[in-house]
């Protein structure tokens, strides 16, 4: 079961299936997809000390599904009963899963994850499978930069609860190294956040930007070997030198304007919402999807499980923050959490984000019943 569990995990918190699906073929990508979940229920089957599962997501799958399913014109197609179906199972099996999996194991997992971001940029620069080959941002299993940005954040975050030295401090090694690869903005902004929170929890904790400025020196000093972004470089390097900063390329692309132009077609349908997958892209002229998980809800799916979702993931912050004490690195995670949901819209695509999010509710509600234990 622990081998089982630990293949699952690969595969789920490496989105391996979709790399699969655009790096290999569709046909061994999709299959690779179906296979990840029938282990899923196989593991669930065979797991014997089983539990309820975790309510507020199901209530979340059901909302977002039902309502924006009553507004979808293909209701018959079978990819929103797949789409609604590999949800729960992620939710009851693949929460079972991770009741019974630690914060290391996952640690491990994603910090191999960060890994290949930087294995992408300087051996595999120019396969990038949904960006031309002189992109120069990259994301390794992740497919999208952005994503893969967020993925180095979680594993970040998740360093500061690591206890041995060496483990913690490669993994903010890499994850910082593989988040710079991404150029992803907002990977720079949540990774200083985060810095600073650390220095403030132990000074000791000040070996965690300083990495960060031996990683941006390195990749700096050998940016002539490397195929990088040359628009996002440049306007990274006119922050760091006496040219004046290019502001127009920082906000240039910016998600606050991808946002804005699905503004009208949310405040058209607030209520019920446009329905299932219109906001991916492709929809109502526009090419980009919205890039923005609380958006892509209301906006498919309306005002009720847009609440569900907001009230979920401030949840998770106020309770993390709760016991910022005696467990700083689950505020962090929940900062992570919080936020990568504004730059990312496979929420009910790729689970990574999904499944951690259940990981630290789960140990959330363990801290607390240990409390309340302890109390009485």
């Amino acid at each position: 079961m622990n081998i089982l569990r630990h293949i699952i995990l690969v595969l789920i918190l490496w989105t391996f299936p979709s790399f699969a699906l655009a790096y290999i073929s569709p046909g061994f990508g999709s299959a690779l997809s179906y296979f990840t979940f029938l282990l899923l229920m196989g593991y669930y089957v065979l797991e014997p000390d089983k539990s309820r599962p975790f309510m507020i997501f199901i209530v979340l799958g059901l909302a977002y599904f039902l309502i924006g399913g009553l507004q979808y014109d293909k209701i018959n197609d079978k990819d929103f009963f797949i789409s609604m179906i590999k949800y729960m199972v992620i939710i009851v099996s693949g929460g079972q899963l991770i009741k019974k999996t630690s914060l290391k194991s996952i640690y491990i997992i994603l910090l191999l994850g960060a890994l290949c971001v930087s294995v992408h940029a300087i051996f595999f620069p120019m396969y990038n499978a949904n960006f031309s080959p002189s992109y120069g941002r990259y994301s390794g299993f992740y497919l999208n930069p952005n994503y893969a940005g967020a993925i180095c954040l979680v594993c970040f975050a998740m360093s500061f609860g690591i206890n041995n030295k060496i483990l913690r401090l490669t993994g903010q090694i890499i994850a910082t190294f593989g988040g710079i690869f991404t150029f992803s903005r907002y990977f720079i902004v949540i990774w200083v956040l985060l810095n600073i929170i650390s220095v403030f929890i132990n000074r000791k904790n000040i070996i965690a930007p300083v990495i960060g400025a031996l990683a941006l020196f390195l990749i700096i000093a050998f940016s002539s070997m490397l195929q990088l972004n040359s628009t996002r470089f440049d306007a990274l390097m006119s922050i760091l030198d006496d040219r004046p900063i290019k502001t127009e390329v920082i906000g240039d692309d910016s998600r606050t304007h991808t946002w804005l132009t699905y503004k009208d077609i949310i405040l058209d349908k607030p209520l019920t919402g446009n329905g299932f997958k219109t906001l991916y892209g492709n929809n109502f002229g526009l090419s980009a999807g919205v890039h923005n998980t609380y958006l892509l809800v209301i906006g498919e799916a309306g005002i009720i499980p847009f609440i569900i979702l907001i009230y979920l993931y401030l949840w998770l912050l106020i309770r993390s923050f709760k016991h910022f004490k005696s467990h700083p690195h689950n505020f962090m995670l929940g900062i992570v959490l919080l936020t990568a949901l504004m730059v990312t819209h496979n929420y009910f695509d790729k689970f990574s984000i999904l499944l951690i999010s259940i990981y630290l509710y789960n140990e959330l509600t363990k801290i607390e019943e240990e409390q309340n234990e302890n109390y009485y």
